[in-house]
C-alpha cells in the first residue's frame, strides 16, 4: 500500500493536477483537475479514475493526454473551422457591396 501512497503523492504534484485519493475501499483513485482545466471540460471530463492496481504516474499523465488535451484540441479545432466558416458566410455577404 505504500508505494500506492507514494504514487498518489507523486501524481499530485503534477501541474494540472489538483488532488488525488483513495476511493471505493481502496480500489479506485481519483484524479481531480485544477479547477483552471475543469472550468473549460464537461463535467465526465473534469475527473479521471483508475483502478489501484494500474495506477501510476505515467497512468495519470498518458489518460490526461489522451482525456484532456485530444478533447481540448479537437474543441478547439472545431471552434476555429465554425468560426471560418461563419466569417466566410460574412464575407460572402459583403462581397457584391465591395464590387461597386
Amino acid at each position: 500500500m505504500s508505494s500506492l501512497i507514494h504514487e498518489i503523492t507523486a501524481v499530485t504534484k503534477l501541474p494540472f493536477v489538483a488532488d488525488a485519493y483513495l476511493y471505493q475501499n481502496a480500489q479506485t483513485i481519483v484524479v481531480i483537475l485544477k479547477l483552471e482545466i475543469r472550468e473549460s471540460l464537461p463535467l465526465n471530463r473534469s475527473m479521471l479514475t483508475f483502478q489501484a492496481d494500474s495506477f501510476t504516474v505515467d497512468a495519470v499523465l498518458q489518460a490526461y493526454e489522451q482525456e484532456v488535451v485530444v478533447f481540448l484540441a479537437e474543441a478547439s479545432r472545431n471552434a476555429e473551422l465554425l468560426l471560418a466558416k461563419s466569417a466566410r458566410n460574412k464575407l460572402t455577404h459583403l462581397a457584391p457591396l465591395c464590387l461597386n
